[in-house]
């Protein structure tokens, strides 16, 4: 706050002042002879006022003053014309503007309290609002399909899963996936609720980049609304795997089938008495492994391991295990047991009892026995999640990983015939460990639905000290992270919709490949992320009463001429005065 008068040049207020008391002391020695006269008292008042003025020309003095540019209103998408009307009716001639993302605001320079209507800016335009008094006023959830959550990338073989929810769905309208060839896969019933949550799904058959298709259709089975499902399915090379059991059970017994289904190499390892075993091979050669050794274990690319045998190893097998973990990246997935849960000896993950003995997935339609424990959760741990819900949990150890689950009999699925769930979950699980192949960079999509001519932000990790990437033959500049060097981020400005691609120093083993949605596309979703991060910025819940017109506190400097006038008027009497007397 600023109080009373202020002196914009006050640094030079000192050097003025001895100036101006040696020029007003000369004068009085000038003038000393007159002293008794009393011309003389008038003319050091006068010659001292004069000064002043010159000195106040210089030092610029300057007073407080309130200013309050008044309020605005910015429209954003989806806003609702009630508020707006409510607004004008309220305040006269208040200006209004629609927003464009990326155009610059011009209410701004003649309000500082704005109010904002509709969904809200884009989180690169909040840079305008800064400094500004926001009441954000929000928009109603729009018709469509509010959320869509599915996989982009996937492995042939797996299953491909989509969940979603439509907000006020019509009675009788159908949700359906349809193929790359606009083929119906599966689809769902609407009922007559606020909102409607749909889980669909398949099993794609062959490798490429997609686009599936989430379709609205009405009882005629005309086609209301499209959103594309870009996803990417990767042809890998069969998994090796070994399976250590101490004794053959019914979960090793329905995995071991789904892997060898899946054209995985699967050896398994059952222990019949001490020291002698019984080996089955699916999809591979014989190659029979007695003892751990770190040469035994690097062709594999997972192993599966039961509680018992995993505790009862010995210290070389161990010793072997760990190394292939941490330096070959070797993953390991351990088959719990009740008595697991309980001992400490070789824990890698630590547990609390929650007492429950069941699971759901996808609401009541899927459930599933587990152990009455759940995952600590606390750092370095990591959770494999299924419908917001922990299923299994990893530790990684150097370049692999080790996990575990609290989840039992889940061949039960498979039993009550749900063999796509069964396949689900345990690609989930075991997708999430396995040994991964060396890339020489791997990416990700910082912004979630990109659209043409718009920012779309990335993350690069490769260990290449200077990497060049390029996008449509045009290069992107990076910016290197300060405390991991090997971490970049950069923006580009996808032109066309559809499948786009980033290179990178000609590989074309470590080309990115992303989709760019049409504007019309992802519009609902996109409103709900933009009114989620305008709420996380302004807040909400002012009302327009209590939203106040925010005054700022300037300095405007005093016009110098009237110091002028009345330094010329005081040096004009000191000049004329001896001509008068005379």
């Amino acid at each position: 706050m600023i109080d009373g008068l202020t002196l914009l040049n006050s640094k030079f207020l000192w050097p003025i002042v001895l100036g101006l008391v040696v020029l007003w002391t000369i004068f009085i020695w000038k003038e000393w002879s007159q002293r008794r006269e009393r011309r003389f008292w008038i003319k050091i008042i006068l010659a001292f006022i004069g000064l002043s003025c010159l000195a106040l020309i210089i030092l610029k003095p300057a007073l407080p003053k309130e200013q309050a540019k008044g309020r605005g209103v910015v429209l954003t998408e989806g806003f609702r014309l009630t508020q707006l009307d409510s607004l004008k009716s309220k305040y006269k001639r208040i200006p209004v503007e629609q927003y464009i993302p990326g155009k610059v605001l011009m209410v701004t320079d003649e309000a500082d309290s704005l109010f904002l209507l509709g969904s809200g800016v884009q989180p690169f335009d909040f840079w305008q609002l800064q400094g500004e008094s926001i009441t954000f006023l929000g928009a109603d959830e729009t018709k469509g399909w509010s959320e869509i959550q599915h996989d982009s990338h996937i492995n042939l073989g797996d299953g491909f899963q989509v969940m979603a929810k439509y907000v006020q769905p019509k009675k009788n309208h159908w949700a359906v996936l349809l193929d790359n060839g606009g083929n119906s896969l599966d689809s769902v019933l609407f009922e007559d609720d606020p909102y409607t949550e749909v889980t669909l799904g398949t099993r794609p058959k062959a490798g490429g980049r997609f686009e599936y298709a989430l379709v609205e259709k009405d009882s005629s089975g005309a086609m209301v609304s499209v959103e594309p499902l870009p996803v990417e399915i990767e042809e890998r090379e069969p998994l090796k795997v070994l399976i250590v059991n101490d004794f053959p059970t019914f979960e090793t017994k329905y995995l071991k089938n789904y892997l060898a289904e899946m054209g995985h190499q699967v050896s398994v390892r059952s222990q019949l008495t001490k020291n002698k075993y019984k080996f089955e091979y699916f999809n591979g050669a014989a190659n029979p492994i007695y003892q751990f050794t770190q040469k035994a274990l690097e062709e594999l690319d997972l192993l599966i391991i039961d509680a018992d045998s995993y505790d009862n190893l010995n210290n070389s097998s161990r010793s072997a295990l760990e190394k292939s973990i941490k330096d070959d990246g070797l993953g390991v997935f351990v088959q719990p047991n009740a008595s697991f849960f309980k001992r400490s000896k070789n824990a890698f993950l630590e547990f609390v009892p929650d007492y429950s003995e069941k699971v759901s997935f996808d609401g009541p339609s899927h459930a599933l026995e587990k152990y009455p424990y759940a995952f600590q959760g606390s750092f370095p741990a990591q959770s494999i999640l299924m419908d917001s819900v922990s299923i299994a949990s990893y530790l990684v150890k150097g370049k692999g990983k080790i996990a575990t689950t609290v989840l039992k009999n889940s061949y039960q699925l498979i039993l009550e015939g749900d063999q796509e769930y069964y396949a689900f979950l345990w690609s989930k699980i075991l997708n999430g460990i396995v040994r991964k192949s060396e890339m020489p960079a791997e990416w990700e999509s910082i912004t979630e639905i990109p659209k043409p001519d718009k920012p779309f932000h990335f993350k690069l990790r490769t260990g290449l000290p200077t990497p060049y990437v390029k996008s449509d033959e045009a290069a992107i500049s990076l910016i290197q992270n300060l405390e991991i060097s090997t971490v970049w981020q950069g923006t580009t400005y996808p032109r066309n919709p559809g499948w786009n691609q980033l290179q990178i120093q000609k590989d074309s083993a470590a080309d990115f490949h992303y989709y760019v949605y049409d504007d019309f596309q992802r519009k609902t979703v996109s409103e709900k992320q933009t009114r989620e991060a305008n709420l996380r910025e302004f807040g909400m819940g002012k009302s327009v009463e209590e939203s106040k017109i925010t005054s700022t506190q300037t300095l405007e400097p005093i016009p110098p001429t009237w110091f002028f006038v009345l330094f010329l008027l005081c040096m004009g009497w000191l000049w004329l005065e001896p001509k008068l007397s005379a």
